[in-house]
């Protein structure tokens, strides 16, 4: 008698997923800032790349948007800590992004980009240059005219928080605690930089940079950012949102209509005076045992019972 050979069964979709998730959690556990990288890369890219091959322009006040992709950095740092911290990690992760400490210091650090912008309206006064109208600021890199409150909520939630909470608030204290508080800061300003890739694509701002304006201007003012940013963040102790805001607000200086004149180059000049300055404190303190620099990870906390169990899973 024949017996016809039995069809091997359909394999579950749902365990397909879960045996992913398992292997995505081994990996994020096991290589967390390469994960963390990777897919921020990956998230934000996902946007921008189909921008690039269609030749959009991103250009303040242009329809053209590059802000969905802005949001990568944030997004990877929930999804891995999420991985490897669980529940606790990111309800930790969400908090620093919303802690503004008491004190003088957060409101200080935090808003210091508006002095530079008082400084440098004052310098084109003495020049003889008219300062930046009003309306120049209200026309952002990607976004439409708006009005400047809603261009200022945009700059620091998105552009800021949607990097930051990434770079500083996740990448940061980890890249330091390998390399050093300076190196750390260093090895992720050029991390940071090469995520800008597809945007000398698309943004038209980049596009017309010269390679003396890209390594001079952009990677050099780039890496001079991330040094007083984790100056920032280590003064607030950790306040993603004391980086958000001053990363929001300098943007407000050198991705708007206003950068057009001398606004943009006497800003970079103040974030490069500044950097400077710390570069050597950070260097006399660390004779001492000391950092100016330094961004500590946060502690793992107990976790709930619902987080072990679903770490269990």
């Amino acid at each position: 008698m024949h017996v016809p050979a039995l069809l091997p069964l359909p394999r579950d979709p749902a365990n397909r997923g879960s045996a992913a998730l398992r292997r995505l959690r081994a990996v994020a556990v096991s290589h967390p800032i390469a994960t963390y990288f990777a897919l921020a890369y990956a998230l934000s890219w996902a946007q921008w790349i189909p921008l690039a091959l269609r030749g959009a322009r991103v250009a303040p006040g242009a329809p053209v948007t590059h802000f969905p992709g802005l949001l990568g950095p944030a997004l990877a740092a929930f999804l891995v800590t999420a991985l490897t911290r669980g529940g606790q990690g990111v309800r930790s992760l969400a908090r620093s992004c919303a802690r503004i400490p008491r004190g003088a210091a957060f409101w200080t650090l935090s808003l210091s980009p508006l002095a530079f912008l008082a400084l440098a309206i004052g310098i084109e006064l003495l020049l003889g240059l008219p300062p930046p109208s009003l309306g120049s600021f209200r026309v952002y890199s990607g976004l439409p005219e708006t009005s400047i409150a809603a261009i200022v909520a945009l700059a620091i939630l998105v552009n800021g928080l949607g990097e930051e909470a990434g770079w500083r608030g996740f990448a940061l204290p980890r890249l330091q605690a390998r390399f050093g508080p300076l190196g750390g800061t260093l090895v992720l300003a050029l991390l940071w930089a090469g995520w800008h890739a597809p945007l000398f694509l698309t943004n038209e701002g980049y596009r017309q940079m010269s390679a003396a304006t890209l390594l001079g201007g952009f990677l050099f003012g780039l890496t001079c950012g991330a040094i007083v940013l984790s100056f920032v963040t280590a003064r607030t102790g950790g306040s993603v949102a004391a980086a958000a805001i001053w990363h929001g607000l300098y943007n407000m200086t050198s991705a708007t209509g206003a950068a057009a004149g001398m606004l943009a180059a006497i800003t970079t000049a103040c974030v490069m005076t500044w950097a400077a300055a710390l570069v050597v404190l950070e260097l006399r303190a660390r004779k001492r045992g000391a950092s100016v620099l330094r961004v500590e990870v946060p502690a793992p906390a107990a976790s709930a019972p619902s987080d072990r169990a679903q770490a269990a899973a």
